[in-house]
């Protein structure tokens, strides 16, 4: 990119000169509960801000994601973070309001949310702003998205707006989580497989007139932590598969169960299909002839009241370091933080699922802040990266645009 040195101090120069409107920012946005499915009065917060600075067009779509544009260029980019949150938990274990949006002396803004993924999020906000203040706006399509529900289930409120939104048609996705100072191009996906192993109930005093789907869905849970017949990806790894919830079906504690169902987390590597994910389970499922098993589904309801059926299935992503998103990524991150880029993957799961993996548009992932912080006592966020973060943004879109 010609001229990448002067944009980035112009850019750079913006973003420290509203240092103390964004922390302000961040620090409300924190304030305002999200937790998942109650994002209504977040969003409305936002959609209002966007207004305020400036942006070309904001939109709440049905389901109750927020997307505000800036700039009318050839290259469109949808960026990505979610305003859900997790649930505070027991406020006495913070030792604060994790709601108050606290910013201690060392620089950092805590509360929930303030790295997963408010941060992001505000940092994506700024950049744009940045972008069309600066006369930068002729040359990208900014879509700013602020996605709902990501915390239940990644991706498909996500993949929901991509059906709704068809003119939005981005050419790249940015997908923003807290990345650990890299940036990000691939991550394993999950399923959620629910396995149903039948019996017969009987009270305890007379077991022998039953049968109990616990006892005989023992085999299955072993074989499964026992189960090692992965696919292995160079880059993403091995697939895992681990046993994370047992239900029994009984009236009560002193009837055996009538049937059980084991829940278990399938972590998928490239290279494995949803089909393969109940294949290769045969041998474990032979051990109790009359199980089953299938991907798990649930009905999804936003706090717009819109349901989506989704399915628990969410795809690995992996784009090759050498495609042209991930270059203008390393490019613009080396004239901001003035040092290489390190390139690697997430060890969990986001929206990229649904945005990148079933929609095939290439996406490349960054964020500012200590992703083992997510959904702790600990969530937090640093000033200096969260302003660096949103340089980059703003630069990504430019350096991305004459690709």
């Amino acid at each position: 990119m010609e001229n990448i040195t002067d944009i980035t101090k112009q850019i750079s120069d913006y973003i420290d000169e509203h240092k103390s409107e964004m922390i302000s920012f961040l620090r409300e946005f924190v304030s305002i509960e999200s937790v998942t499915y109650n994002e209504g009065e977040a969003v409305n917060w936002l959609a209002k801000k966007m207004e305020e600075m400036g942006y070309d067009e904001v939109r709440i779509d049905a389901i109750g994601n927020i997307h505000g544009r800036v700039g009318h260029g050839d290259k469109v980019l949808l960026y990505d973070a979610h305003i859900d949150t997790v649930e505070t938990g027991d406020a006495s274990e913070w030792g604060f309001d994790p709601l108050e949006g606290k910013m201690d002396e060392n620089g950092d803004i805590w509360g929930r949310g303030a790295v997963d993924d408010k941060g992001p999020l505000s940092a994506i906000v700024w950049a744009a702003k940045a972008i069309k203040d600066l006369g930068l706006d002729d040359k990208v399509t900014m879509w700013v998205g602020g996605s709902i529900s990501e915390e239940d289930v990644e991706g498909s409120c996500a993949e929901e707006m991509m059906k709704l939104e068809e003119d939005i048609n981005p050419d790249y996705i940015i997908v923003s989580e807290a990345s650990d100072g890299e940036l990000k191009r691939g991550h394993k996906g999950r399923a959620l497989i629910k396995i149903t192993v039948p019996g017969k109930c009987a009270h305890g005093s007379c077991a022998w007139k039953g049968e109990n789907a616990l006892i005989k869905a023992l085999p299955i849970i072993k074989g499964i932590d026992a189960f090692d017949d992965f696919k292995e990806d160079p880059f993403l790894g091995k697939g895992s598969i681990e046993v994370t919830k047992v239900e029994c079906k009984t009236p009560s504690l002193n009837t055996i169960p009538g049937e059980v169902t084991i829940y278990c987390d399938r972590r998928i590597s490239c290279g494995e299909s949803r089909e393969d994910l109940i294949k290769e389970l045969k041998p474990v499922l032979d051990l109790v002839p009359d199980a089953t098993a299938a991907i798990d589904e649930e009905l999804v309801v936003s706090y717009t009241g819109y349901e989506i059926n989704a399915e628990d299935y969410f795809p690995s992503w992996e784009i090759p370091e050498s495609h042209e998103i991930i270059q203008a990524g390393i490019e613009a991150f080396e004239a901001v933080f003035g040092k290489k880029a390190v390139v690697s993957k997430w060890d969990f799961c986001t929206n990229a699922t649904s945005l990148c993996a079933k929609t095939g548009v290439p996406a490349l992932g960054f964020g500012p802040g200590d992703s083992s912080l997510c959904h702790s006592t600990e969530d937090k966020v640093n000033v200096d990266e969260y302003l660096a973060a949103s340089k980059f943004f703003a630069l990504v879109a430019l350096t991305a645009s004459e690709k």
